[in-house]
């Protein structure tokens, strides 16, 4: 009897053994999958962060070249044809210019606003990864204490 007890001892430890061993090579797994995940989603949110900062650099260029000849041109225009002396024209044009900057950086920065830094599905992937792994050990371990239970 005490033989019988023994091997079933060691095959419960074994058992054990292979559950907890084959639990931690799932999460190693998991957790490679989801570092790789991660990466590939910063790649992405890097790739539109650039190209929205690309954006705003160009887009920026463009104001200020454009309001100097385009400010230049309308100020001689309003000062030639009209009673308004030039600095009046110069400060209507200006602020026509300013009005037209701030809508071309509020539309830049929403395009900001849609990068993530944070990369959100594998984050949440790993969430779901970590409880099922807290599951799968806790009911591995009721199953062996169960079992220890029972033969005692």
């Amino acid at each position: 009897m005490d033989r019988l007890e023994t091997a079933r001892s060691r095959n419960d430890n074994m058992s054990f053994g292979s559950l907890i061993s084959g639990i931690f090579q799932d999460a190693q797994t998991l957790i490679t999958k989801e570092i790789a995940a991660a990466k590939l989603e910063l790649k992405q949110e890097m790739s539109k962060a650039i190209k929205a900062g690309v954006s705003l650099g160009i887009g920026g260029f463009l104001l200020v070249v454009g309001f100097i000849l385009l400010t230049l041109m309308i100020v001689f225009v309003i000062s030639t044809y009209t009673p308004i002396p030039l600095w009046g024209s110069l400060g209507i044009v200006g602020l026509v210019y300013c009005v037209a900057g701030a809508i071309a950086l509020t539309i830049g920065k929403r395009k900001v606003t849609e990068v993530k830094p944070v990369p959100e599905d594998a984050l949440q992937h790993t969430k779901e990864d970590v409880r099922y792994i807290a599951e799968r050990a806790s009911s591995g371990l009721e199953k062996t204490e169960l079992r220890k239970a029972t033969q005692h």
